[in-house]
């Protein structure tokens, strides 16, 4: 019993302490506060001074701006912190950043330029330098609906690598938000190539040579770079203030390893309408001469 007595007077010094006027207080490191304080998370979490105001918050509503770099590129910082990045954010990183030089706010919407599947693409106007870029806002919650996280993380990757080719679209910046995503890219003035085949419904066989041979080069270092393009069509090809090509959304590319191949069918529903439409014509004309013959 003496022992026991001894063990159970030494447990209640580790949790009560006499200050010098005589009053007793609970120590801020006894075993009940230690527990009350985890909340699920590790101890190195609960001790860091880092994350001591984030243990007492949900870790979804903690502020972004207390949190440095460090925290989610240092193994080390991540490990000793909660976690500031929810999911539906981390799983668009590293390509989509979540803080940038560049926001919404430092735009101005000029017009809408086109709707797509996922969102629309507006030509805005940088108001600190008075210059026209076009911008691209997707949506999250479509993208993941339709499973295509992958799909529009590919696209940033090879935007950012072969925009700097003279027929190609270049890429200026990209950032996220809790719902949206923002490709900033070059604004191209001269429209697309469709707009001026419905014009002129019939062009110069010059002017046809010299697009033709600039979506060649376009495609061939494409391919070079181990990438397949995958959505050739006048809507994907515009025209800069020369009427010189460049190839933009790269929805649809992939990378492609030499001797590989793809079996994914993808296209525009009008133009695959019109050429099984012209194959079932060759084929059924095929039928009807030989039943002749």
């Amino acid at each position: 019993m003496g022992n026991l007595h001894t063990k159970t007077e030494g447990r209640n010094k580790l949790s009560i302490h006499t200050s010098r006027d005589g009053q007793a207080f609970t120590s801020q490191f006894s075993l009940s506060h230690f527990v009350g304080n985890l909340s699920g998370r590790s101890y190195l979490s609960v001790t860091s001074n880092h994350s001591v105001y984030s243990t007492s918050r949900p870790w979804s509503r903690v502020s972004r701006r207390r949190w440095h770099n460090s925290t989610l590129n240092n193994p080390l910082e991540a490990c000793k912190t909660a976690w500031p990045v929810a999911h539906k954010e981390s799983i668009f990183l590293p390509e989509f950043p979540i803080t940038t030089d560049l926001l919404k706010k430092d735009f101005e919407v000029v017009q809408t330029i086109a709707k797509g599947a996922f969102g629309e693409v507006f030509k805005v106007r940088k108001v600190s330098e008075n210059k026209e870029y076009a911008l691209k806002v997707l949506s999250k919650s479509q993208l993941v609906h339709d499973r295509a996280v992958c799909q529009v993380k590919e696209e940033a990757k090879i935007q950012s690598v072969v925009g700097h080719h003279q027929f190609i679209a270049g890429a200026v910046s990209r950032w996220q938000t809790k719902k949206r995503l923002y490709f900033v890219s070059e604004y191209i003035p001269g429209g697309e190539l469709l707009v001026l085949l419905d014009q002129w419904r019939k062009l110069p066989e010059d002017i046809v040579k010299v697009f033709v041979a600039e979506i060649a080069f376009a495609i061939d270092f494409l391919h070079n770079a181990g990438i397949i393009y995958r959505d050739l069509k006048p809507e994907n090809i515009l025209l800069d203030s020369d009427y010189h090509i460049r190839l933009i959304d790269f929805g649809l590319s992939k990378w492609l390893s030499i001797g590989s191949r793809t079996s994914t069918l993808c296209g525009t529903l009008k133009y695959m309408v019109w050429d099984l439409t012209r194959y079932t014509k060759m084929a059924y004309t095929a039928f009807a001469l030989r039943t002749l013959s």
